[in-house]
């Protein structure tokens, strides 16, 4: 370990504070010695560093290119910042993910003083589109049919039982039962003991020994330009349970992508996991999908994540209306 510590770091923390949580640290803003210490742990000296835009959190994240010709992609977080936790808990899940599935291998992963550093195998990709007739759908698929098989049972000692790990995301419709909002849609209304009733149904359900990545989403997952195959990346929580959860997951991001629920439903016909799944169960998670959204979209957030939660709680609100039924 190097001392980067004084002047550098105190200058850095500089640039994170008035980024705010807005913009990403770029590979620039790293001090000489951070940027010395992971070429070190990359095995050559960086050629090319292209910082990555999107995402939530302001943490680095770059791709580089090193000067025997490979590619790797670093991401960080300096340990204060509040989501310093989040990129400790990835490196333990993403050492744990097997090699046989399509996941970025972590290379390495540690503290330099001020930091928490993670550098990864680089998918040369993109995000793959979920829209309806994509060309990204069937390797998409492919990748969330090898889930149950490739991560069972689950290679993560730490990994927390899926359904106790979300508790409190299933207790939001109960929350918005209490001080009921005076903008909540007339269908929420209507139905608001019944979603509370139901918001927790699916727990009993989601046990199993499966490796969950728990936020499959398109940004994500990335397709390999060289090959097709869909990578998927970013494993911030690794829970177990049952395999259905990741593919149920998947739906309300079928429908932000174009999808109608039905459609969406389709989409995943064939993956052995979601077909075997309880019924009750998906529409109980579709139920309590929707109430934390409902909930996260009224709470502060910057205009960016906010605009996200928006668009989530439209989808997940229209595949509960679609499950339920309730008119």
């Amino acid at each position: 370990m190097i001392d980067v510590g004084c002047g550098c770091c105190r200058l850095l923390r500089g640039v994170w504070m008035r980024a705010g949580l807005e913009s990403r640290l770029m590979w620039r803003d790293l001090p000489a010695a951070v940027r010395g210490e992971i070429a070190s742990r990359g095995g050559a000296s960086v050629l090319q560093a292209v910082s990555q835009k999107g995402g939530f959190t302001s943490g680095l994240a770059a791709r580089l290119l090193l000067a025997d010709g490979r590619r790797v992609f670093v991401k960080g977080m300096p340990t204060e910042h509040p989501l310093a936790g989040m990129y400790e808990q990835e490196a333990a899940v993403a050492a744990a993910v097997p090699p046989s599935f399509s996941s970025p291998a972590l290379l390495w992963s540690g503290g330099i003083e001020d930091w928490i550093l993670l550098l990864f195998d680089d998918v040369h990709g993109r995000h793959p589109s979920l829209a309806p007739g994509s060309a990204d759908l069937p390797a998409v698929l492919a990748t969330l049919a090898s889930m149950e098989e490739l991560l069972s049972p689950c290679s993560y000692a730490g990994a927390r039982p899926v359904a106790e790990a979300m508790a409190r995301v299933s207790s939001c419709w109960r929350t918005l039962a209490a001080d009921q909002p005076g903008d909540l849609a007339p269908w929420c209304v209507r139905h608001l003991a019944d979603l509370a009733e139901w918001e927790t149904r699916w727990m009993p359900a989601a046990e199993g020994d499966t490796l969950l990545h728990a936020d499959l989403r398109p940004d994500n997952m990335v397709r390999d330009h060289a090959g097709g195959e869909v990578f998927v990346v970013d494993w911030a929580f690794g829970y177990r349970g049952a395999a259905w959860f990741d593919a149920a997951w998947l739906v309300p991001y079928l429908i932000m992508d174009g999808h109608t629920p039905e459609s969406a439903e389709a989409v995943l016909a064939g993956i052995p996991a979601w077909e075997s799944a309880d019924p009750d169960a998906v529409t109980a998670l579709a139920v309590s999908a929707a109430g934390h959204w409902e909930l996260a979209r009224r709470r502060p957030s910057r205009p960016t994540l906010r605009a996200h939660q928006d668009r989530e709680a439209t989808a997940a609100l229209a595949w509960t209306t679609y499950r339920t039924g309730w008119q």
